[in-house]
């Protein structure tokens, strides 16, 4: 059975980023990790506390699908990201995108809860050795 470590990190969709990333710096003092990644054509600013989780905002200046505002996933962290796939798989769940990062040390897979959120599991890429 696949076992979440933690949540890796939470994604807040904003309207104005600029205004939403001076906002989580000077109330809460997070420190701005990476800024200008894109995702699904939307800017995105990642913030981080000293813990290393993650708040991410995701710019959306225009409605589409559900609230323009509010959390657009919840991200869990896992030990072993290919088992968990496999193991949410096999309850029934509809894997529904996936995703690796630039630098190929992480890979993400996404689907939804019964609700229709949508969530993500995200762990290291184990390199097969040769």
């Amino acid at each position: 059975m696949a076992v979440v470590t933690g949540l890796d990190h939470a994604v807040l969709t904003v309207r104005d980023i600029n205004r939403s990333l001076r906002w989580y710096r000077q109330v809460l003092g997070l420190q701005l990790r990476w800024d200008g990644r894109r995702l699904r054509g939307h800017r995105m600013t990642f913030l981080g506390d000293r813990s290393g989780s993650f708040l991410v905002l995701l710019e959306k200046r225009t409605r589409q699908r559900g609230n323009l505002q509010g959390l657009d996933h919840l991200a869990f962290s896992v030990r072993d990201i290919e088992a968990a796939r496999r193991a949410v798989e096999r309850r029934g769940v509809t894997i529904t995108g996936e995703r690796e990062d630039e630098d190929g040390r992480g890979k993400s897979y996404y689907f939804e809860d019964p609700d229709g959120q949508e969530l993500e599991i995200y762990g290291p890429i184990r390199r097969r050795r040769r």
